[in-house]
Formats: structure tokens, C-alpha cells, sequence
């Protein structure tokens, strides 16, 4: 327990902040409740942000903050870009619907018209329109770069980085000001979180002086040596914690109240700011089966960007497989003890305490990569407490799950999405990289799990090493045969990430790395350049153009979840057309694109549905629009341009009002 004759009990003891930029808005990221939930049951005072979600809050709460920014964003043309005025149709659009918005995304509550699906997609296009071309989304050459912006940054009025990042520091001072911590953590599980994270602790430096800082969390372990030398951190940060930092806080908050001596503190670098104390702490001794369920007290849980309550907890510390080449998490969990993993009882204790305390009817197991007979022992449990719930894995393609009898159990227990990597069907590439998993199996399992009604998500990766034309075409073809059954979560090239397999040794792979500062990411298909490392070159294999290119084949090839029947409007079996449409309401979201920002307007009309980012170009001989949006069909032709319409759910048919003449060749101009 925390001594109480040296804490300032009218302090709260840490103020643990996930920050901004990052995808992961779907439920909060688990580094936060976990730390929490321990650090409260040694009796801390701990208040735990999400400021990546907080930003899409506060822009809900005040939308006029969009109009701002989209004002920022004009490049000061005469406003004639298609750009310009698509930014301010979705501001526009935005504004219209903010009711139920705000409805859906802040209360789970039904979205109108527009419906859970395309309200999160509104909520998600307006947040990165926000941030768009502002200091929270930038990406990096080096880390020496970021570091000197992040100072020029810090130097400058907020707002002059961007409205976000006015409001961003807005949002410090206020927690700074209320909970007056002793120690700020800053989780760092992304690498577009780095510089945003470097900013607010020059921030809390500035603010409030006497709190320590601590950085923590993925990128930490990854960069830790890297962070530990830029100027910029050293003369922010306290402390990176480049472990599990359940024990390190707690053991430095005793050290701060004087019950134990800083050098007792385990699992912390100490940087300069931090005195005396040294520079490498002892090994951490708490073990993954020491901690308790993850507490989400505090966070806004039931207001994520999900179309129903989603939360998530973890049965493992690291990868209990480790061996694929890319992965810099499992490659870490492959000396002794390196993986850590929980007891059955252990995980069905953190589902219990989850459902019971958010009444969530969906958890996710964010390991990485899950042990499935672990879960499904762990699962039936559960059940055996009289507790129904439905979960989602990641996992890689492997034997297990060829035994039909297994998947049907899995689903039997709540199992209702599997997630995995898919590097293609080449199982000479599968074996190098030391995947663990036969191509040969990969038919029968997709066949087992269909058959148990368990999705499966693909992330697919390309540049896999020396992938051959003729290898890179099966792979495609396996998932074209089986598109039916598959999502697609996610394309992204091969990363060589430091401390992985791939950088300890990149002749065993045929690669060829550049060990310099630069940085290398995924900036074209990828969030913000999503996984960051080495660049990487493959003597003999694809360029990286080629890679890219194949990546982009698959994603306009393979069509996710198409059952291949025929539209309403094209033609069916018998060879009949579904009832043309004479006229269509567009939805409010659908919105024409004035002739001022569409160039050769004179024989066609252009509609956006702005929400799904979707152009259509109609023919005005064939369709016409009324002064009140109402699009009418002028031809035969024109009937079925708006039945297609319909189908792509860009409007309502509607009785057509009287005919509308067709433009006669003056006056089309």
C-alpha cells in the first residue's frame, strides 16, 4: 500500500494518457484499464484519457470546429477545386446530421436516416478531415525530423499547428489543472502516436513543472535506444519503460512516497531529468498470471466509433508461436520467459469482470496471436457462469483449426470472427519467414470455419521476400475462389521492424536493408504509414513499386463477401430487367457538384454521395434534376443510370413528376 505520510493525497497519483493519431477508435486501446486496473488495486490514484477519441468528442461537441478547419484547408484558389468543394460538402453534411451523430456515436442510440454503418463511416470522414494537413498527421523521413518539428511545434501559439491541435492542448491544461498528477504515463503503441505524444510532454513540462513524465508502450520497446537519444527526450521525459508497466509505476510511486530507493524501481530507463538515479532499473518479476482484469473506469467506453458496445481484453504478454520473421512483437517473446501467458481461469475472470461492469455482449481477444485452445477452455467457462457472449481472435491459419469438431466448439462458445495474416499460398516463402502453417491447409480451414459461421479477416501482406509472378498468382487466386467467405482488413507491404528476425539478420531472407535513420512505412495504403522500420530493397525479387502495384491488384480484384447475384438492375436469369427507376430522391448525403468545380459539365451531371466517396457522372440526356434535387429520367437509358443509383444506395425512387425534356444541343452549355 502507498505510504501516506509523504503522498499529497490531493493529487492524483497518474494521469495516464493513450494520445492521438491513431485508427485504433473502436474500443479503447487495452494498455490504459490494464495499467489502471492494477495500479487501483494497490490503492492508486490513477485517472486514465483516451485523447484519441477525445478529439472526434470534442469535434461532435462543437462541429463549428470543422468548419474552421476546412477553412484553414483552402489552398486559397477561387474555389473552383473539386477538392475545395467536396471538403465543405462534407462539412456541410456533417452539420446536417450532427443530432444523430452525436446520438449513435456518444449514446449507441439509432442514427436516423443514415444508420450505424454510415454514421461511424460520417463521424470517422469528418475526424480526418480535421486533422487533415495539420501537425498531428504528418509522417517522417527520420526521428531526428520529428524531434526538431515536435520542438518548433512546442514553441509555437497551439492553434498555429492546426484547429485540432488547439483544442489538443486545450484538453491538457484542463486534465493537468483538475488532477495535478505526480506522474504522467503517455502509451505509445503506434507510430503515428510518437510525435503527437512528444508534443504533449512538452506541454505538461511547460504546464506543470514538478510531474514526471514517463513514456511507455509498443514504440518505446521498439525505438527504446533510438527515443533514449534524441534531444528532444532527454530533456522532456523522465523515464521510457520499455516492459509491461504495471510493476515499474507502481514500484516508482513507492519510491516517490520514500518507501523503497529509486534504484529498487525495475523495468525503467532513467534519462538525464531523472537526478541521480540510475540509468537501467532492475528486471520487472510481475508475471502476466500476477495481473488482475483491465478497469475502463473513466474512459468513455460505450462511445467509440463501433456500431454497437465493443471492449477487449488480452490472455497473453507476447506471441507463443514468435517465430514469424516480420514480427517484431512475437520475436521479442522468444528468449526464456519472454512469452507470458494467462490461466484459463485468469482469462475467464477479465470476460466476467468486462461484461459485468460495461454490459458489453462483444469482446475482442487483442493478443496477437491468440492461443486457441486457451480460449476456447477459457470461453466455456464462462459459459459455465452463466455468462453468453460473443468474441472476435486473431490467429494465424493453422492446424488446428483443419478439425471441423474444433471450429464448431470455438463457434459453440461465442467464437464469432477470426482475424489473420495471409502472406499468400507460396509455402516456400511461408516456411522461410518460419510462419508454422501449410498453404495446403488453408482451403479446409476457410471450408471449416464457413461452415461454423465464424468470419475470417485477411490482412495481406505484400514484398513477401523473392514472391515469384507465378506465386504471387496463386495467392490472388485463392482469395478471388474464396471472396465470398473472406474480409479484407487491411494491405500493407513488409516492414522490417527493429527488433525483429528480418532486421537481426536480413541476408537469411534475401533482403537488403538501409540501417540509416530513415524511416519506412506504408504511407500508400497503410494509416498514417501504419507499421514504421527499415527500408528494405529484395535483390532479385519485386521492386517496390512492383509489390505496391500487386497489393493494388488485389484490392480492385478481390471483392470481399460478393455472392456474384445479379443486380436488381441488370439483367436477371429469365433475362428481365427489374422496374426501371423514373425518378430518385438523392439522400441528404448525396449532394450535386456544382459546375463550377466540375470541369466539362456541359453533357453530363455529377452527384456525390459524400459519405461513401462516391462520384457518379449522368448523361443530362438522359437525366435531368429539378430545382429541388429530384433527379428524372429522360430516356430509357436514363431509367437505368437511376436504378443503378438505387442500387448503390445514393437515393429513394420516387413517383416521377411530368417529363422533362431533354436538353436541346444549345442549351446543354
Amino acid at each position: 500500500m502507498p505510504s501516506s505520510s509523504s503522498a499529497d493525497r490531493t493529487r492524483t497519483d497518474v494521469l495516464l494518457i493513450f494520445p492521438p493519431q491513431s485508427e485504433a477508435r473502436f474500443f479503447p486501446y487495452l494498455s490504459t484499464p490494464y495499467l489502471t486496473g492494477h495500479l487501483r488495486r494497490r490503492g492508486r490514484r490513477v485517472h486514465q484519457v483516451d485523447l484519441n477519441i477525445a478529439v472526434l468528442h470534442e469535434l461532435l461537441r462543437s462541429p463549428t470546429l470543422l468548419d474552421d478547419a476546412v477553412r484553414a484547408q483552402d489552398t486559397g484558389d477561387d474555389g473552383t477545386a473539386v477538392g475545395t468543394w467536396y471538403r465543405r460538402a462534407v462539412a456541410d453534411v456533417f452539420a446536417a446530421h450532427i443530432g444523430a451523430l452525436r446520438a449513435h456515436v456518444l449514446h449507441k442510440e439509432p442514427a436516423g436516416e443514415l444508420g450505424p454503418d454510415l454514421a461511424v463511416r460520417l463521424a470517422t470522414l469528418a475526424l480526418e478531415l480535421l486533422v487533415r494537413d495539420t501537425f498531428l498527421v504528418r509522417t517522417w523521413e527520420d526521428l531526428g525530423q520529428l524531434d526538431d518539428a515536435v520542438h518548433r511545434a512546442a514553441d509555437r501559439p497551439p492553434a498555429a499547428s492546426g484547429v485540432p491541435v488547439g483544442s489538443l492542448h486545450s484538453m491538457v491544461t484542463e486534465l493537468l489543472g483538475r488532477h495535478r498528477p505526480r506522474v504522467v504515463g503517455l502509451s505509445v503503441a503506434f507510430f503515428s502516436q510518437l510525435a503527437p505524444t512528444l508534443l504533449i510532454a512538452r506541454w505538461v513540462r511547460r504546464l506543470a513543472p514538478d510531474t514526471l513524465i514517463c513514456l511507455g508502450g509498443q514504440q518505446v520497446m521498439l525505438r527504446h535506444d533510438s527515443l533514449a537519444r534524441l534531444p528532444g527526450v532527454r530533456e522532456t521525459v523522465d523515464a521510457l519503460c520499455p516492459t509491461a508497466g504495471e510493476e515499474p509505476l507502481e514500484r516508482w510511486l513507492d519510491a516517490l512516497d520514500g518507501t523503497v530507493p529509486l534504484a529498487a524501481v525495475p523495468g525503467m530507463t532513467w534519462l538525464p531529468r531523472s537526478g541521480t538515479g540510475p540509468r537501467t532499473g532492475p528486471a520487472v518479476t510481475l508475471r502476466f498470471r500476477d495481473l488482475g482484469p483491465p478497469d475502463f473506469t473513466g474512459l468513455p467506453f460505450r462511445s467509440y466509433l463501433n456500431n454497437a458496445l465493443e471492449l477487449a481484453i488480452v490472455s497473453c504478454v507476447g506471441c507463443y508461436w514468435g517465430r514469424c520473421a516480420f514480427c517484431s512483437y512475437g520475436n521479442r517473446s522468444l528468449p526464456q520467459g519472454g512469452y507470458q501467458q494467462g490461466t484459463a481461469a485468469q482469462i475467464a475472470d477479465a470476460v466476467e469482470a468486462v461484461v459485468r461492469s460495461t454490459d458489453t455482449r462483444y469482446v475482442s481477444v487483442a493478443d496477437e496471436n491468440t492461443n486457441l485452445r486457451l480460449i476456447l477452455k477459457a470461453m466455456r467457462a464462462v459459459r459455465e457462469r452463466g455468462i453468453r457472449v460473443r468474441f472476435g481472435v486473431r490467429s494465424r491459419l493453422e492446424s488446428a483449426l483443419t478439425d471441423p469438431d474444433f471450429c464448431h466448439d470455438l463457434a459453440a462458445v461465442g467464437c464469432a470472427m477470426i482475424s489473420v495474416g495471409y502472406e499468400g499460398t507460396a509455402q516456400r516463402l511461408l516456411d522461410r519467414l518460419e510462419r508454422g502453417v501449410r498453404a495446403a491447409d488453408f482451403q479446409r480451414i476457410l471450408d471449416n470455419l464457413d461452415a461454423a459461421g465464424i468470419t475470417v479477416r485477411f490482412t495481406a501482406m505484400g514484398q513477401v521476400l523473392d514472391e515469384t509472378p507465378e506465386e504471387f498468382e496463386a495467392s490472388l487466386r485463392f482469395l478471388v475462389d474464396n471472396e465470398r467467405r473472406i474480409g479484407i482488413d487491411a494491405l500493407e507491404l513488409m516492414v522490417a521492424e527493429p527488433g525483429s528476425r528480418l532486421v537481426g539478420g536480413p541476408k537469411e531472407y534475401g533482403l537488403a536493408l538501409d540501417t540509416s535513420d530513415r524511416l519506412a512505412g506504408n504511407p500508400e495504403l497503410s494509416y498514417l504509414a501504419g507499421r514504421v522500420g527499415h527500408p528494405l530493397t529484395v535483390p532479385g525479387g519485386p521492386t517496390r513499386a512492383e509489390a505496391l502495384d500487386r497489393l493494388v491488384r488485389i484490392f480492385r480484384t478481390v471483392r470481399p463477401g460478393r455472392t456474384n447475384a445479379p443486380a436488381p438492375s441488370h439483367p436477371g436469369p429469365n433475362g428481365h430487367r427489374a422496374p426501371a427507376v423514373e425518378a430518385l430522391r438523392p439522400h441528404t448525403w448525396v449532394r450535386t457538384v456544382p459546375a463550377y468545380a466540375d470541369v466539362g459539365t456541359a453533357d453530363r451531371l455529377t452527384v456525390a454521395d459524400v459519405v461513401r466517396e462516391r462520384f457518379y457522372a449522368l448523361p443530362r440526356a438522359h437525366v435531368g434534376q429539378s430545382a429541388d434535387g429530384l433527379l428524372t429520367a429522360r430516356t430509357d437509358r436514363g431509367r437505368r443510370l437511376l436504378a443503378r443509383l438505387a442500387d448503390a444506395a445514393a437515393g429513394t425512387p420516387v413517383p416521377a413528376p411530368s417529363a422533362v425534356p431533354a436538353p436541346s444541343a444549345r442549351s446543354s452549355s
